[in-house]
């Protein structure tokens, strides 16, 4: 059955095949590629970013990010809290310590120090009335766990938010790059073929022909022409050749 439409043979199919299985393994690159780069953005552009509180809650603010959809879901949490003397009781109560009233402590290689629990360790700034910290376990409910963080830790930016530069700049290396490489294989196949025969025939018109053989000068096939089985010569004796009493008077061949 004679068609227009290339794709639709077995030599289309065929090359349709071989095209997809190259766009495939290009798009697995690629996405190795931009999953290595967000990680990349997140922990040389996103992570710096964040605050010492913030990097310490991010964790957990991630765990809570995703189980605050589970009904009645719980978990332990660890946070950091404040002492000061509330000023009309008179007495130490507990605050949320906040990057306003503490700041962590470092070591002499600009590290946050760590305490014997493998907590960062922590100091009240001067001038907040903090008087001590104190960290806290608690169990409690993830989507309240989350709604706390996400307003006093994180101004109410949601993980997809702060990854914002990590995902997007993942997504935009994923597409890009395999269009490109898309199109560099498309190219390399389109000169690949450039002036290659065609297998099997197709039906084209005489000035399709024409445009696309009008820099042809033959086939391309040699031609060996075949010797005589006689010399052109001896041919024409034989061909004049007479009888003289019933014998040659020269034999042929």
């Amino acid at each position: 059955m004679k068609t227009s439409l290339g794709f639709l043979t077995e030599e289309g199919r065929t090359r349709s095949k071989n095209a997809a299985r190259r766009i495939s393994a290009y798009a697995v690159l690629m996405f190795l590629i931009a999953g290595a780069s967000g990680y990349g953005i997140h922990r040389y552009w996103i992570s710096p970013d964040l605050t010492p509180l913030q990097r310490i809650y991010f964790k957990q603010y991630a765990k809570s990010s995703w189980r605050s959809y589970l009904t009645n879901s719980h978990s332990r949490y660890t946070t950091l809290a404040t002492i000061f003397t509330d000023p009309i009781s008179k007495k130490d109560v507990q605050g949320a310590a906040v990057d306003n009233n503490v700041e962590p402590v470092l070591d002499e290689e600009r590290r946050i120090v760590f305490d014997k629990n493998r907590r960062p360790v922590f100091r009240p700034k001067l001038g907040t009335g903090v008087k001590a910290l104190v960290w806290n376990d608690v169990i409690a409910a993830d989507a309240d766990a989350y709604k706390w963080l996400r307003e006093l830790m994180y101004a109410n930016e949601s993980i997809p938010d702060i990854w914002r530069p990590a995902w997007l700049g993942g997504l935009l290396i994923f597409f890009f790059g395999t269009i490109a490489l898309g199109s560099v294989d498309a190219l390399a196949q389109r000169r690949y073929l450039k002036g290659q025969a065609i297998r099997g025939t197709r039906e084209v018109r005489p000035k399709r022909y024409e445009r696309d053989h009008q820099n042809d000068t033959g086939y391309g096939i040699t031609v060996y022409a075949k010797e005589p089985s006689h010399p052109p010569a001896i041919e024409a004796d034989c061909a004049t050749r007479t009888r003289r009493g019933g014998h040659l008077l020269r034999p042929c061949g």
